[in-house]
């Protein structure tokens, strides 16, 4: 790998996890609801159910981050591959 896609590759490492830890208020928000919701719903099952929502809840919790770092990282990405393409041509 090129020293330019290595520095590349570190820029947009970086972005995503920029926006992975500044989240907005409403998606704050969305969250703190969201936790509360399940918490509502937790004090409502049995044992064995409650089991299988914490175990659905740490499988939902490794998905939904796994999807957001790669598709910020997919869309980072090729946002610079456009961009460097671009420049790439317009010499």
């Amino acid at each position: 790998m090129s020293e330019h896609m290595k520095q590349t590759e570190e820029f947009i490492t970086e972005r995503v996890n920029y926006h992975g830890a500044n989240e907005s208020d409403e998606m704050s928000e969305a969250y703190l609801d969201l936790k509360a919701k399940a918490e509502i719903l937790l004090a409502t099952l049995t044992k064995e159910q409650k089991h299988l929502f914490r175990d659905m809840e740490n499988k939902y919790r490794v998905s939904d981050g796994e999807t957001c770092r790669y598709y910020y990282k997919a869309g980072f990405g090729d946002a610079i591959k456009f961009i460097t393409d671009w420049l790439t041509q317009s010499k």
